[in-house]
């Protein structure tokens, strides 16, 4: 019976939720040879602004990871030092609680590297390159 409730509710629950759009892109490229070439830079450049996303998101990550590390070791030795001191004296102190390491938030990383994008973008579009956006429904579609 809970199986079966559990089932509806998420049945319903996504149900409830319009259509998840999703934008997408068309390239034309320029008619131009100075504009194809120009067109090969921005996707250098692109490919470079990736490479440099991906190792500051790296970089990033484990940063946060070593804070984490930190923070927990930093918690783990105040719990040694409350545990000597209630195990002398209980009625005084109260008994400390272990402490969990804590959980990776990398949303503060998520982001670097997502300016190539836009700067590919508006290069290609000076190249003389056409870009038409246009939504696709990816899930809750209407048929």
């Amino acid at each position: 019976m809970q199986k079966l409730f559990a089932v509806l509710v998420v049945f319903f629950g996504l149900s409830a939720c319009g259509p998840m759009m999703e934008t997408r892109y068309d390239f034309k490229p320029p008619v131009t040879k100075s504009g194809m070439q120009c067109v090969q830079n921005c996707q250098s450049d692109q490919s470079s602004c990736l490479e440099r996303g991906q190792h500051q998101k790296a970089m990033c990550r484990k940063d946060v990871d070593r804070r984490i590390e930190r923070d927990y070791q930093m918690a783990k030795d105040d719990y040694i030092v409350a545990l000597k001191l209630y195990a002398k004296d209980p009625a005084r102190f109260s008994e400390p609680v272990e402490p969990r390491r804590g959980y990776a938030n990398y949303g503060q990383c998520d982001s670097l590297g997502s300016e190539c994008v836009p700067q590919y973008q508006m290069c290609y579009r000076s190249c003389g390159g056409q870009i038409s956006e246009y939504q696709v429904c990816v899930a809750n579609c209407e048929n």
